[in-house]
């Protein structure tokens, strides 16, 4: 991956673009479940997955972690697993830390355990070009090839002709993408997910919601696997 910040510019950006939280192994926000905390709220509805959503796994496994991420932010690229910069400072924190989506993924979702859901929200705020063509690979099969390609190019989010060239190195039908990019629907999702993200109260990126449990930030595997094992009754 293209070095695109360098550490000590990754921290401010993170702290001040956008109104982004710092978010390491160390520094973030775990809340009560929102099931248990907001029974009587509206919000709830907005764990449950739709139509639209994007989603890796089984749709009736028994875990459902949301994801609110900015393929812009570079500590969501840390969770992906493809922000090297920002995961070496990680580990430097916290030696013991790995990415969690792709744990999450090995462990709970390809085993039909869990299932996540991918949702936009603007945590660092150069995101939403890259975002719409995510929904539209989506279309054809290949979002979560595309995801893990464009957490690892972060420093091309600004860059279209770019993103649409890796878009077809993993074998998106150009001809496709760009009529879907022309529709309205794109743009509308945005404003969905992000609508969605503010009415559960998240504040910046990456935050996950497991079975309705917050967590803001970019924390290690392992506290999802504590959470998902309890959820499981391991």
């Amino acid at each position: 991956m293209k070095s695109y910040l360098l550490p000590a510019s990754i921290l401010i950006a993170a702290a001040l673009i956008s109104g982004s939280v710092l978010y390491t192994s160390g520094i973030g926000k775990q809340t009560a479940s929102l099931t248990d905390t907001n029974k009587n709220g509206s919000s709830e509805v907005f764990l449950d997955t739709t139509d639209d959503d994007i989603v890796l796994g089984e749709k009736n496994a028994p875990v459902s972690v949301i994801v609110y991420s900015d393929p812009s932010c570079p500590f969501c690229g840390a969770a992906a697993g493809g922000n090297k910069e920002v995961m070496d400072y990680l580990k430097q924190n916290d030696p013991s830390w790995t990415p969690p989506v792709p744990g999450i993924i090995k462990d709970y979702v390809n085993s039909g355990k869990a299932k996540i859901v991918f949702r936009y929200f603007p945590g660092h705020g150069l995101g939403e070009a890259a975002t719409k063509i995510f929904y539209c690979a989506d279309k054809q099969g290949e979002f979560w090839q595309l995801h893990d390609e464009f957490f690892d190019n972060q420093d091309l989010m600004e860059n279209i002709p770019a993103l649409m060239k890796i878009a077809a190195d993993v074998g998106i039908d150009s001809s496709k993408l760009e009529l879907c990019l022309k529709e309205s629907w794109p743009a509308e999702k945005l404003a969905k997910d992000t609508a969605s993200g503010q009415a559960l109260g998240v504040k910046g990126t990456p935050a996950f919601f497991v079975n309705g449990t917050k967590l803001e930030g970019a924390y290690s595997f392992s506290k999802f696997k504590l959470i998902i094992d309890s959820l499981l009754g391991k």
